[in-house]
């Protein structure tokens, strides 16, 4: 008598059904409890149909008048949920909804009937499903539901299930009865609705971009904040703020990884050459970019787009940083190395009165300090410290030695 299931339960453990594609399993309340009011109801179904991509509806017997009046809580959807933010309690066309709502499975439990139509032909369980919905001559209020249920779900099929076990005694246990003891025929069928469940699921995606595990979280955050504001679920005001959410996690963990990245290929080596430079930019990047595109989200979206453009500003500010660095870090290194090739390889000799014989020897030891400083030193200020610091001290050499052999 008592549900066994409150509110909204979700499977503890996502079935993974193919490489970054898992699917979460929902059981939610069953509709028209005693200890729940219809508002209650009306806010279970909305949250089911919102976070589905596949909304698996299950009801006792054959679909007649009293299964379908028991769906009456679709003729509210249009007024419950939203496509866009609105004033006023006007309802959703269901032409717009559609395209947001999952794919609906209608289960029918304890099923008897042999599936024939008028003539006794055999019928399929999704033409039952069909005519079930066809307009009753004369019944528009009865017809509402029928019509709501067919525009808002433009994809649905239908399984049947016979009653899993004989006895009422077993039934009453059901849950301590060993799966090889019910009903082969029950043990068929439920095994081919649990194929077609996983051979028609999809992912479910919101304006051409898939939801993630992260953004699902966020999007049913969002639907619940609203509904416990005693506001109207609006899908693209929640979505917007799922993906802006997302942009700012892929922001994030794309500029940590670059950072990180540069910081072991590239600051931890400094000086390096500038191509090099370049070389180990471009990887980082790539991989950033890789994290930052990973949830696929719509490219031509505007937040997109300024995300984006976040990223590479943001990019291009450590790749100056890390340049900056290397240009510091190279003036150092060679100004070091060009004072103390200098000073051990031509100072020292010149300050020795006789060690030069000629130009010939003082331009052969140049040479040997200019390999030996390219060949220690690397980075940006190589020239430019050459230029500034060493060749000046070419001409110095040169003239002292000058003065030293015209004595």
């Amino acid at each position: 008598v008592n549900p066994c299931t409150k509110g909204l339960w979700i499977w503890g453990q996502p079935v993974q059904l193919a490489p970054d594609y898992h699917c979460i399993l929902i059981d939610s309340e069953g509709l028209g409890s005693s200890q729940r009011t219809a508002s209650c109801d009306m806010q279970i179904f909305s949250l089911c149909i919102l976070l589905s991509s596949y909304f698996i509806y299950n009801s006792m017997g054959a679909i007649d008048q009293q299964a379908i009046d028991d769906l009456h809580l679709v003729c509210h959807l249009a007024k419950n949920v939203h496509v866009k933010a609105r004033k006023g309690v006007e309802a959703e066309r269901a032409s717009e909804l559609s395209q947001y709502f999952p794919n609906l499975l209608w289960v029918l439990r304890d099923f008897h009937l042999r599936l024939v139509d008028s003539k006794g032909s055999s019928v399929s369980e999704s033409d039952y499903l069909e005519n079930a919905l066809r307009p009753l001559p004369g019944q528009d209020d009865k017809n509402k539901v029928r019509e709501v249920i067919k525009d808002l779900f433009k994809d649905r099929d239908c399984v049947t299930m016979v009653r899993p076990v004989a006895e009422e005694s077993d039934l009453r246990n059901i849950q301590k009865v060993p799966y090889e003891s019910l009903r082969p025929q029950f043990r068929t069928q439920v095994e081919a609705f649990v194929r077609k469940v996983y051979m028609t699921l999809k992912p479910k995606k919101i304006d051409g971009s898939f939801v993630s595990g992260t953004m699902f979280v966020k999007l049913a955050t969002e639907y619940c904040k609203a509904i416990n504001n005693s506001a109207v679920p609006t899908i693209q005001s929640a979505w917007t703020s799922v993906i802006q959410h997302q942009l700012r996690l892929c922001l994030k963990d794309a500029v940590q990884l670059y950072r990180a990245r540069m910081n072991d290929t590239a600051m931890q080596h400094l000086p390096m050459n500038e191509d090099r430079l370049r070389e180990l930019h471009k990887a980082a990047k790539a991989e950033a970019m890789k994290v930052f595109l990973a949830p696929k989200l719509e490219s031509n979206d505007a937040k997109f787009r300024e995300f984006r453009t976040e990223l590479s500003a943001r990019l291009k500010q450590l790749m100056d940083h890390v340049k900056a660095e290397n240009l510091s870090t190279s003036q150092r290194q060679c100004q070091r190395f060009a004072q103390e090739l200098y000073s051990k390889q031509i100072e020292n000799k010149l300050s020795v009165k006789g060690s030069y014989k000629s130009f010939v020897e003082l331009q052969e030891d140049w040479e040997q300090l200019q390999k030996s400083y390219f060949r220690q030193t690397a980075g940006p200020a190589q020239p430019e410290v050459l230029a500034t610091w060493l060749m000046p001290r070419v001409l110095e050499s040169a003239h002292k030695l000058w003065d030293e052999l015209k004595l």
